[in-house]
């Protein structure tokens, strides 16, 4: 008796192109959700810049007190801190959009995120851990684990699983498709590190002191910020095969 061959996942140029396509139709809609938090972001980050070139002046001027050194290491400490709260919440939002079809308004989007963010980040540390914990092991335990866990994140947000529920549940969809969730995740990195390399090369042939190089640089912050989301449309793709394939 013919043994039934397993379903396949989509061919992984073609997940490629389709990520891209849809990026680029719903562009503007994932910068409006983006631009909410980073804007949220820079606000922190403009205050220690104050901060910081109030204390240069003191500096040139006067001997900068002790006390005001510990109030502008508290200020930086949760100015940092806050940028990272917003950018998260940035990177979060373009998930809750891609949930709702690139329906409604970013703001409200964004506004959304806030009540979601312990559980993602406590979700997102909990990941860590435990592929930190199999790579004790030695490396290639957390190398397959991060791949079985690598879906956990959508489940939290697709499927409303929360912790556990949402590791078990993407440790349950890669199941019997670890190397081709694995192939297809690997190539995304080999092309993302491609096109890294490629937009970089003007940077090793500066001076690293240039206005050239600084401009350039940020240059390369912006198109990874705008890029970025092609990974996550990838990825998802490949979360929506396995899904109807454990129905």
């Amino acid at each position: 008796m013919e043994q039934e061959k397993k379903p396949k996942l989509t061919p992984v140029f073609t997940l490629l192109e389709s990520a891209i396509k849809t990026w680029w139709k719903n562009l503007r809609k994932i910068i409006g959700v983006y631009i909410w938090g980073l804007f949220l972001a820079i606000i922190p980050l403009v205050i220690v810049l104050i901060f910081f070139g109030l204390a240069a002046w003191l500096d040139q001027n006067s001997a900068t007190s002790l006390s005001f050194k510990i109030v502008l290491g508290v200020v930086t400490a949760v100015g940092i801190l806050l940028a990272v709260y917003f950018s998260i919440r940035a990177y979060m939002g373009v998930f809750l959009l891609v949930k709702k079809d690139y329906q409604g308004q970013e703001l409200e989007i964004f506004k959304e995120t806030k009540k979601l963010f312990w559980p993602y980040l406590g979700l997102t540390i909990l990941t860590t851990v435990l592929i930190f914990l199999w790579a004790l092991l030695l490396i290639i335990p957390g190398i397959i684990y991060s791949i079985f866990y690598s879906f956990a994140v959508y489940a939290f947000f697709f499927e409303d699983k929360r912790g556990m529920a949402a590791i078990r549940r993407s440790f349950s969809l890669v199941k019997g498709y670890w190397w081709p969730v694995f192939g297809r995740l690997l190539v995304l990195g080999i092309v993302c590190w491609i096109f890294l390399m490629l937009i970089s090369i003007p940077l090793g042939l500066s001076d690293d002191q240039s206005v050239f190089y600084q401009i350039w640089n940020i240059f390369i912050q912006v198109v990874n910020f705008l890029v970025g989301p092609i990974a996550l449309l990838f990825s998802y793709q490949i979360y929506q095969d396995l899904v109807k394939l454990k129905k």
